[in-house]
């Protein structure tokens, strides 16, 4: 029979397991349970003999029925500017990457989580979209979570004073589409006996792809199980040009999204950050003008993220000059706009330059 991993299952599912199926006292397994996630968690144990608040007969029936199995580092990339790229190998030998991005002092880092191999999505700007849809699939719970855990080994980073300051769900693939296994990662990211990351310390970024069995409750059912900052990414806010872009546009129109999200704010009080790639084509005043309608109907700040080019496609990116234009559009208006330089861009880790590849190294 093979073996429950530990990182798949959040708080209230371990319980249940021990329960029936480590047959621990139910009038004991809370505490169980706790233990085991601040042994996890907080102490990072590599196996479970380090429960040594157990007994020697519960501790090997744990063995026998439980795994702490993660994916394995197979290629470590440093970028100039202090960036980490990790290559990680799955289960089934598929691959995905993670990025550990630094803050100006290179002492506190952001991680750029992916919850899938690969993205089912087709966005034309977008180097993850060309990865084989015939290698794309979702990510399980416990290969989301352990992509922090890898990176806090690598760093170091089991003080009570957290050198992973921050995630953004922005890497491979689009977390609507997983958003079980994504529930259940941020459970245990936000459990104060797991990780235990403040909810604004949390993105999730989606495209307005519509969740769980329909759309109508879609936007409820995010806000009250996740409860963290939402990223949307538009790129565009004239819709035939985000059709042509970003093909989903066409299922998730930018006017159905926009209640939605409105939605999501009154529930959370979080802004929504909206996410927009600087291309050549979509820095126009008529895409800002545009732009600020959207965001007087929604409470939101915009992130400009700097396009790194792809080498078989088309897309030029935005010159500073039209870059600052566009964002004092944006700021005249009354909202706050921010511009992003891409990091990593020498080990294509920045945005929309996952691809999975290890790195070409010489001699």
């Amino acid at each position: 029979m093979e073996k429950q991993n530990f990182y798949d299952l959040n708080f209230d599912q371990l319980k249940n397991f021990l329960t029936n199926k480590v047959e621990v006292d139910s009038s004991k397994a809370k505490m169980r349970a706790q233990q085991m996630f601040n042994a996890v968690y907080k102490k990072n144990i590599k196996n479970f003999d380090g429960l040594t608040t157990f007994s020697l007969e519960l501790r090997e029936k744990i063995k026998k029925l439980i795994s702490l199995e993660k994916p394995k580092i197979v290629d470590v990339q440093k970028s100039k500017d202090g960036t980490i790229k990790f290559l990680l190998e799955l289960k089934d030998k598929r691959n995905v990457e993670t990025v550990l991005i630094p803050d100006k002092s290179q002492s506190r880092y952001t991680i750029c989580l992916s919850v899938s191999v690969g993205c089912y999505l087709s966005c034309e700007f977008c180097a993850t979209a060309q990865i084989s849809k015939n290698l794309v699939r979702n990510l399980t719970p416990g290969e989301i979570i352990c992509q922090i855990i890898l990176s806090k080994n690598y760093i170091d980073d089991w003080s009570t004073q957290k050198k992973i300051t921050n995630q953004v769900l922005m890497g491979e693939g689009s977390p609507f589409l997983n958003l079980d296994n994504v529930k259940v990662a941020i459970d245990n990211s936000k459990n104060k006996d797991g990780l235990e990351y403040g909810r604004t310390r949390i993105t999730v970024s989606t495209v307005g792809v519509g969740i769980k069995k329909n759309d109508k409750d879609a936007i409820e059912w995010a806000a009250k199980e996740l409860d963290v900052y939402l990223a949307w990414s538009l790129h565009s806010s004239i819709p035939k040009h985000r059709s042509e872009i970003m093909p989903i546009n066409d299922k998730y129109s930018i006017d159905s999204l926009i209640p939605q999200l409105k939605k999501y704010y009154d529930q959370t009080k979080l802004p929504i950050f909206i996410e927009w790639i600087c291309l050549e084509e979509n820095m126009t005043d008529k895409h800002a003008k545009e732009l600020v309608k959207i965001m007087k109907k929604v409470p939101s700040k915009l992130n400009l993220i700097e396009f790194n080019p792809l080498a078989n496609k088309d897309f030029k990116p935005a010159s500073q000059e039209n870059i600052d234009k566009f964002s004092k559009t944006i700021q005249d208006n009354g909202f706050l706009s921010l511009f992003r330089r891409s990091r990593g861009r020498d080990i294509n880790a920045s945005c929309g330059s996952l691809a999975n590849k290890k790195a070409i190294r010489n001699g």
